[in-house]
């Protein structure tokens, strides 16, 4: 009778501590944290569009590359798009590239009377193209 009972009393307690640490509904964790607070912030998620971080770069790269301000760029164009190949629709003479389709951007801007075209990977790599070639295709609905 002894045995049953620490058998029934180590049930109970195991069963209410995995309770305790299940936290409360809509918790990601087992700390009872909401979920929201666990979520990565949206300007790092490419969701359609160029993340904020990436066209904050962009403009600072084309407004040193033209010789204004920052506050005098304007972005014409950004897009989700799909390169053809890890040349980013930059292709260098002797250069070699990766042949896979890579998800990226493509940002247009205006600064100094210019208009300058940026290609990026989704990872948030770009550089300036001066002759730039076109994506394989466009993403519209990401």
């Amino acid at each position: 009778m002894r045995v049953r009972m620490v058998v029934l009393i180590t049930g109970v307690s195991i069963a209410a501590a995995v309770n305790g640490c299940a936290g409360s509904p809509g918790s990601a964790s087992g700390i009872g944290a909401p979920a929201s607070s666990l979520e990565a912030p949206t300007s790092l998620l490419p969701i359609g569009e160029v993340p904020a971080d990436l066209l904050d770069a962009i403009s600072s790269d084309a407004a040193e590359r033209a010789g204004v301000e920052r506050d005098d760029v304007t972005i014409l164009t950004a897009e989700s798009v799909t390169w053809s190949d890890g040349s980013l629709g930059c292709p260098e003479p002797g250069m070699m590239y990766t042949q896979a389709l890579v998800p990226g951007y493509r940002v247009v801007v205006e600064a100094g009377g210019k208009e300058m075209s940026f290609h990026a990977s989704e990872r948030g790599d770009f550089q300036f193209c001066e002759n730039p070639k076109p994506p394989r295709e466009r993403n519209p609905n990401e």
